[in-house]
């Protein structure tokens, strides 16, 4: 009689152990909010320049504030300009040797809804052709109440440096008309 009723208390605390845990653990886990940094990759001829964008997306709320490094190889490219097109009230950067650390704020009540053109950076090719450099990126994005999100999912980038086409003037576009405009005539001859 007496392990009877300690087997129907050890089953009446399992069950009400089991019956506590199943209410105090979520059933299914919650999403954690994140934002999405991201620059493209592209290819450049040597002693070209372009414009690469740097993305705030996928963020579920407003971002008040960011502050956002690059990286590269200095040897690779050179940055040329980097200018604000999100829309921040305030954005400055730094530029040191191979990073670039960049920083924007918000400063009235109304913050910027992703997705966002956080900067766009020109960067020229002054490496030789083959050679890349990745762009890493890393930071973060601070929600509108101003909490940082979580998580940052960062999609870097790269610059390669590739043979660029050669150009032809005006004076080689005309002689390579005329010549194939001879070829066409031998060849219409012959017939």
């Amino acid at each position: 009689m007496k392990t009877k009723r300690i087997r129907i208390g050890l089953v009446l605390v399992t069950a009400l152990s089991l019956l506590v845990i199943a209410t105090t653990v979520p059933v299914g886990a919650q999403p954690v909010p994140s934002a999405t940094v991201s620059i493209d990759s592209i290819t450049l001829a040597p002693q070209t320049s372009a414009t690469i964008p740097i993305m705030i997306t996928e963020a579920p709320e407003n971002a008040s504030a960011a502050l956002i490094n690059l990286t590269y190889d200095p040897t690779v490219v050179q940055i040329m300009a980097v200018v604000n097109v999100s829309g921040f009230d305030y954005f400055n950067y730094t530029l040191v040797d191979g990073k670039v650390r960049m920083i924007g704020t918000q400063n009235g009540a109304a913050n910027l809804q992703p997705p966002i053109t956080f900067a766009e950076v020109t960067v020229k090719a002054i490496g030789n052709p083959g050679e890349c450099t990745p762009l890493n990126l890393e930071g973060y994005v601070v929600q509108g109440h101003g909490t940082i999100y979580p998580e940052h999912e960062f999609i870097n980038g790269s610059v390669c440096i590739v043979q660029g086409v050669p150009a032809y003037n005006t004076f080689g576009m005309i002689a390579l008309i005329g010549l194939l405009a001879m070829v066409l005539a031998v060849a219409v001859k012959r017939r």
